[in-house]
């Protein structure tokens, strides 16, 4: 499946600053560099970049037998087609699943989308089979599918693990293929050779087996499209970077800060609240991520801000009081890693 260059189902959340896996500025991002080759580069960006991970290896492993599931526990009898049908919507974008087969002139517009996940993350963030009440990222992943196509409703079909998947590969399981359209989960010290499929029934007879409902929105589809066009008009046609919401965001999107920066009474107050808070904590919790909000605060005003370059602020921000005094930096250190201080 190529790289999206617009704003796909997959992005949505990200987008609207709901997904917990991505920024609005990792994304932005990647589809500025998709529809403009070497945009990070010339722009001395810090492109993203997704490695290959056991969730999805796994996920993309089983996408045929979520789908032979779904079948067979169809109600409606149909059989799901389209599979991997691609379409768009202005600057909007999506590869779905499927979509189950209908009668004889296709009025049976309904979606179907396949996911896994382990019983952890189930247990914590789905709600009862048959309802709406899934994750943020997959109700917004859904709806978005049905902007493009015009769907109704989207079945969303759920297979759980019993454990989490880099488990599975720390106990030696393997995922191989697709050799043609098939891949395997092998072992060999264990004698294990066996379709996705043969995995997938046992565990679908066990409990294991979930599909909920998502009928179209068109209040929240609405407000999704209002926040797509303002975020394509503001920052991709605008080329600009969206508010960051991480230290990475920042770390991405300022890569040779340079010049001296007055702050204003509000920064002053920020910057005396993140040294009072560093003094306190060690670790992690609310403290902490108050620190993390209040750095990336501080940081995108400095490099929103007027800067004077100076003899101490070559190849560094340089942050100073109303009086003068210096108050902060961000620059390299010795092994070239950016960090505040």
């Amino acid at each position: 499946m190529p790289t999206p260059i617009n704003i796909s189902a997959s992005r949505g959340a990200s987008i609207l600053g709901l997904s917990k896996w991505s920024t609005p500025t990792e994304t932005w991002l990647q589809i500025m560099e998709s529809r403009e080759p070497g945009f990070c580069e010339k722009n001395n960006f810090l492109l993203p970049v997704f490695e290959d991970s056991a969730v999805l290896r796994w996920g993309k492993a089983f996408e045929s037998a979520i789908i032979e599931l779904a079948e067979l526990k169809s109600e409606t009898g149909f059989n799901i087609a389209d599979r991997e049908c691609f379409y768009e919507k202005g600057f909007l974008t999506c590869h779905i699943d499927g979509r189950y087969d209908g009668d004889n002139i296709g009025n049976y517009n309904i979606l179907h989308e396949g996911k896994t996940t382990n019983a952890y993350y189930f247990r914590d963030n789905f709600g009862e089979p048959g309802t709406d009440r899934v994750p943020v990222e997959y109700q917004i992943q859904c709806q978005h599918q049905m902007i493009c196509t015009g769907a109704e409703k989207v079945i969303l079909s759920v297979l759980v693990f019993p454990k989490r998947v880099d488990e599975f590969e720390a106990d030696g399981l393997e995922i191989t293929g697709p050799d043609g359209h098939n891949y395997k989960i092998i072992n060999d010290d264990l004698s294990i050779n066996v379709y996705p499929l043969e995995w997938a029934r046992p565990l679908s007879e066990m409990g294991y087996f979930h599909q909920y409902e998502i009928p179209a929105n068109p209040l929240l589809q609405s407000l999704m499209i209002s926040s797509y066009t303002e975020f394509w008009n503001n920052h991709v046609i605008g080329k600009t970077p969206p508010p960051p919401q991480s230290y990475d965001d920042i770390r991405a999107i300022i890569r040779e800060p340079v010049g001296t920066i007055i702050a204003t009474e509000e920064i002053e107050r920020l910057q005396s609240e993140y040294k009072n808070i560093k003094s306190e904590i060690s670790g992690t919790g609310s403290l902490a991520k108050r620190a993390e909000q209040i750095k990336v605060q501080l940081l995108d005003y400095m490099n929103k801000s007027d800067k004077v370059i100076d003899d101490d602020s070559g190849d560094r921000f340089i942050l100073r009081d109303r009086a003068g005094k210096k108050i902060g930096q961000y620059s390299k250190n010795k092994n070239g890693v950016l960090g505040f201080r």
